[in-house]
């Protein structure tokens, strides 16, 4: 590919939406030093709180709840969840381990 980017999953997301997601990424998942957010143990941040984070950017404040919950329940590998309550939202990891199953 030129300007070497890698190849975009075929998401059905709009680019805008690839960016939001790729944005939640790096405050959930890699803890950018530039945008610190508080996690509990279960490795959810408040959902109020990255909203205000994106609120405060040039970038993304078109985004808002809508579409942190579009790039959340969209099809395929999920990226993200959003509690039971609406109120926290945590990054899901390929490396989670399975619930045991019973025989």
């Amino acid at each position: 590919m030129e300007n070497n980017e890698a190849p975009q999953e075929n998401t059905g997301l709009s680019p805008r939406l690839v960016r939001l997601s790729k944005f939640l990424a790096l405050l959930l998942v890699h803890r950018s030093a530039r945008f610190p957010i508080p996690m509990d143990e279960e490795g959810y941040a408040s959902l109020d709180q990255v909203l205000r984070i994106l609120k405060g950017l040039p970038n993304f404040r078109w985004a808002g709840r809508g579409d942190v919950e579009t790039v959340v329940h969209t099809p395929g590998r999920r990226r993200f969840e959003i509690d039971g309550e609406g109120i926290r939202i945590r990054a899901l990891r390929g490396h989670e381990k399975p619930e045991p199953t019973e025989d």
